[in-house]
C-alpha cells in the first residue's frame, strides 16, 4: 500500500516533513488546526479541500498520540488522493469555501478509504520521528476561521 502513496516519504519521517513533501507533491499549502468537537457524537478528525488549501482538523482534547494519529489519517487521505465528499458553498465572497471534505468518526471506519488511510497512519505514525504543529481555528484567519467553525458546528449539531 506505501506505493499507492503519491508523495516520496521524508527522512526522518516527522508530520512537518510529510506535510511539506505533500504540499511540493500537490503544488497546494495544508494547514494544521485543532478543533473542539464532542468526540462521542463528532469527528475526531476531518480533511476540508478548499480551492488554495487543504486543511487537516483534529479534536485539541484528544491524547497526543490520538491528535497524531488523526493528523496522519488525514494527510494519508491526501497522499492516497482519496475523493473527498462534495460541499454545498457557503455563499458569496467566501474565498475559502470548502469543496471536499472526509470526516473521520466511528461511523465511518468500515469504509474502505478509511481503512486504508487508518492502516497507513498507524504505520507511519510507528517510525515517527517527532510530532507536528497546529494552530486553533482562530488563528486561519477572517472568512477562513468562520467556514472551519461552522462545519465543526454542522459535524457536532
Amino acid at each position: 500500500m506505501l506505493r499507492q502513496l503519491d508523495v516520496d516519504l521524508p527522512t526522518p519521517l516527522t508530520v512537518r516533513g510529510l506535510v511539506s513533501a505533500l504540499e511540493t507533491t500537490r503544488g497546494r499549502r495544508i494547514q494544521l488546526a485543532a478543533m473542539s468537537v464532542d468526540g462521542r457524537v463528532g469527528p475526531c478528525g476531518l480533511w476540508v479541500a478548499t480551492p488554495g488549501t487543504d486543511y487537516v482538523l483534529f479534536s485539541r482534547d484528544a491524547p497526543p498520540v490520538l491528535r497524531v494519529q488523526t493528523i496522519l489519517h488525514e494527510l494519508m487521505h491526501i497522499a492516497l488522493r482519496h475523493t473527498a465528499r462534495a460541499v454545498a458553498s457557503g455563499g458569496a465572497g467566501e474565498t475559502a469555501a470548502a469543496h471536499g471534505m472526509l470526516a473521520r468518526s466511528p461511523a465511518t471506519f468500515d469504509e474502505q478509504q478509511e481503512h486504508d488511510a487508518e492502516l497507513l497512519a498507524t504505520y507511519l505514525g510507528a517510525r515517527l520521528d517527532g510530532g507536528g504543529e497546529a494552530v486553533a481555528f482562530d488563528e486561519l484567519g477572517g472568512v477562513t476561521a468562520a467556514v472551519m467553525h461552522r462545519i465543526a458546528a454542522t459535524l457536532t449539531d
